[in-house]
C-alpha cells in the first residue's frame, strides 16, 4: 500500500438512522463515504480514524487500509427523520486523532491525493505538514462544527486554517456562507459550494460558474455531500475530467446515492454515465 490513489483524514462514525418505528445502523463520516465512493469507481482509498472495538469494521473496509488509532468510545451520530426532515444529534463525540498514535508509520505511503474531511475537528496539526508532494482536498465541514448539548451547531465562522495549502476546498450551503467562499476562494485553486437539490457553484480563476443536478426522489440524505466530494476528487484529480465536467459527475452520484439508505445506493461510474 506504498502507493495509493486517495487518503482520507477523518473519523468513521457509526450512524443511527430512524425513520417512523423503523431504525437502521450503518457505518458514516466523510472517511467511509469516500472509501465506498473509490470502491466503486476502481481506486483504493485509504483511511486515518479512531476506531473502537464496538465495531465489526471488517464487513465494511478492508482493515489494511485503515491507519488507526484505538479509542473506547467511537463516535455515533443519531439520524431521525421525522415529515421527511432530518434532525441530527451526536450521542458520542470523538477524541483528537495524532500521529505518534497510529497503529503505523505515514512515511510508508506515497498517497496521490490527502482528503482533510473531519467529522467534528478532529484533526491534529501535525497532519497538515505531512504529504507535501501530494494534492490537498478540504472538506469544510468538520472544521466549522462544534457541540452543544448533544446538537451539532456551526460555529460561524471560517477556521483559522491555511487555504492556500489546499487545491481545493469544498463546502455547503449548509456549512457557511457563499460570502465566505469566495473569501477561502482568494487563496484556494478551486472552491466547490455544494446547494443540496441546487447543485454547486463552482469558483475557480475568479469565475463562478452554476453546474445543476438531476431530479431525484429522496429516501436518505446522510452521506450526500460526502458523495459529492469524493466523486469530484476521483473525476477531477484522477480520471482527469474537466473541472465542470467533474462537477456535473458529482452531483449525478450525489443525487443517486440519496435514493437509498446510507450507503446502498452509491453509483457505479455506468450508473452516473448513465443518468448525463
Amino acid at each position: 500500500m506504498s502507493n495509493i490513489d486517495i487518503l482520507s483524514i477523518g473519523n468513521i462514525t457509526e450512524d443511527i438512522i430512524k425513520v417512523g418505528k423503523k431504525k437502521y445502523f450503518s457505518l458514516g463520516g466523510t472517511s467511509y463515504y469516500a472509501y465506498k465512493v473509490a470502491e466503486k469507481l476502481g481506486f483504493d482509498l485509504g483511511i486515518i480514524t479512531e476506531i473502537s472495538s464496538k465495531i465489526d469494521y471488517e464487513k465494511h473496509i478492508d482493515l489494511k487500509r485503515l491507519f488507526f488509532q484505538k479509542t473506547n468510545n467511537h463516535t455515533i451520530f443519531e439520524n431521525n427523520y421525522e415529515d421527511g426532515i432530518r434532525n441530527q444529534a451526536v450521542i458520542s463525540k470523538p477524541g483528537k486523532i495524532l500521529v505518534n498514535k497510529l497503529n503505523r508509520p505515514l512515511s510508508s505511503i506515497k498517497p496521490k491525493i490527502v482528503f482533510y474531511c473531519p467529522i467534528l475537528n478532529e484533526i491534529g496539526p501535525d497532519f497538515f505538514n505531512l504529504f507535501n508532494e501530494s494534492f490537498k482536498v478540504c472538506n469544510l465541514q468538520g472544521f466549522v462544527r462544534k457541540i452543544s448539548k448533544g446538537k451539532i451547531k456551526l460555529i460561524n465562522k471560517l477556521p483559522d486554517i491555511n487555504f492556500k495549502n489546499f487545491n481545493s476546498v469544498i463546502l455547503s450551503e449548509m456549512d457557511t456562507s457563499f460570502e465566505n467562499a469566495l473569501k477561502i476562494a482568494n487563496l484556494s485553486k478551486i472552491v466547490c459550494y455544494t446547494m443540496g437539490n441546487n447543485g454547486v457553484k463552482i469558483i475557480s480563476n475568479g469565475k463562478v460558474r452554476h453546474i445543476e443536478t438531476i431530479k431525484i426522489k429522496y429516501v436518505d440524505e446522510t452521506g450526500a455531500g460526502d458523495v459529492w466530494a469524493a466523486s469530484f476528487i476521483i473525476f477531477y484529480y484522477l480520471m482527469r475530467k474537466n473541472l465542470y465536467e467533474s462537477a456535473h459527475l458529482s452531483n449525478i452520484s450525489a443525487s443517486l446515492s440519496v435514493e437509498g439508505f446510507c450507503d446502498e445506493k452509491i453509483a457505479t461510474y455506468n450508473e452516473i454515465l448513465s443518468n448525463k
